[in-house]
């Protein structure tokens, strides 16, 4: 065939994508309409995973990159929620943050997503529990500072789900206006803990250097453009937002800073595999009270992944217990031990079974 003849070919082949791109989309603003009849959630994180991770076996059978794949598809999903309504998206402000980050990683960002900026913690939870957002995106423990405690109380109070998790790398970079040197930056501006962070290399490179502290770190890196031999340490989201130019990439002393974020919704994932569940349990200062839980999980083989203690307001020496365990909480191993720890304990608070986003 002719090199013109193998493009009619190409051009036959993307007519029939797109109609079937068309009636996809179709389909999928009549499963939103049967969503909202039924009172469910038109987002579906679950959903979406699962197409995705078919999508990527396919290509491999077809000897398809499988990277590329799953960004085209990534595409498509976000055109077809576009058909049924935007998924409203609450993270912790300002723009540029590391929870932003983490709200791109949990979704396909697109037309069909709106990001809602809170500036408290507080307001994340208050911004789905009034019907502000779909979802919000809630930092809950990082890797260097451990758990942040607001967040706790917070789940522990909030009539919300966890639906998801990532761990996100807390990348630092020196950001500055475009076109400044390394030499020419006289301050360097941050928030205290990613100042605090990045001690070694502001020290190495930059020696006596003043150090100006801030709110957060977007605020700094529009501090850096705006003033003269200022630079900052934030996030390439933050640079990628108001126009400023990375000069180093990944400063931070300890490279293995992650933070934990959960997603926020009015539903947890449906009975999958690979799921993990938290719980909480009040325990009071009486001897066996938590032995009693662990051995409860230990009988029913289920695998603790985490235990954090939060004090119970007003009762000295009593605390409630965040639990993280393997498995669904429908699953019949789980649920019998639920069933087991509401005999024993006279509150089990289920926060959501879920799955972690890569």
């Amino acid at each position: 065939m002719s090199i013109e003849e193998l493009r009619r070919e190409i051009d036959e082949v993307d007519k029939r994508i797109l109609s079937l791109l068309a009636k996809r989309a179709s389909i999928a603003r009549m499963l939103g309409e049967a969503k909202r009849r039924a009172r469910l959630g038109v987002a579906d994180l679950h959903r979406e995973l699962e197409v995705l991770s078919n999508v990527r076996s396919e290509a491999l059978k077809l000897k398809l990159n499988p990277e590329a794949v799953e960004a085209i598809y990534r595409g498509i999903i976000a055109l077809c929620s576009a058909v049924q309504k935007p998924i409203r998206v609450a993270f912790l402000g300002p723009s540029g943050s590391f929870s932003e980050e983490a709200a791109r990683r949990f979704f396909s960002i697109g037309a069909f997503v709106e990001l809602k900026e809170c500036m408290t913690v507080r307001d994340l939870f208050a911004s789905v529990e009034k019907g502000e957002a779909d979802h919000a995106v809630v930092p809950v423990e990082n890797s260097l500072s451990g758990s942040i405690a607001e967040t706790l109380d917070l789940l522990l109070e909030a009539d919300l789900k966890v639906c998801g998790e990532v761990k996100h790398r807390i990348e630092l970079n020196l950001i500055a206006k475009p076109g400044l040197g390394i030499a020419d930056v006289k301050a360097v501006a941050s928030h205290p803990q990613a100042l605090a962070q990045c001690r070694e290399f502001l020290r190495r490179e930059l020696g006596d250097v003043k150090l100006i502290e801030t709110a957060s770190t977007s605020q700094a890196v529009k501090l850096s453009l705006e003033g003269e031999g200022v630079a900052a340490v934030g996030s390439r989201l933050a640079a990628e937002i108001y126009g400023g130019e990375i000069i180093f990439r990944s400063i931070e002393d300890c490279k293995n800073n992650y933070t934990r974020f959960l997603l926020l919704g009015h539903e947890d994932l449906p009975l999958t595999e690979g799921c993990k569940t938290s719980i909480v349990l009040p325990v009071t200062h009486k001897a066996g009270g938590l032995s009693r839980a662990f051995e409860v999980l230990v009988d029913k083989g289920i695998n603790i992944m985490k235990v954090e203690p939060r004090p119970i307001k007003g009762r000295a020496w009593e605390y409630f217990f965040f639990i993280d365990i393997e498995g669904h909480r429908e699953e019949e191993a789980c649920r019998e031990a639920l069933r087991e720890l509401r005999n024993s304990f006279n509150l089990v608070k289920v926060l959501g079974s879920y799955k972690e986003v890569a």
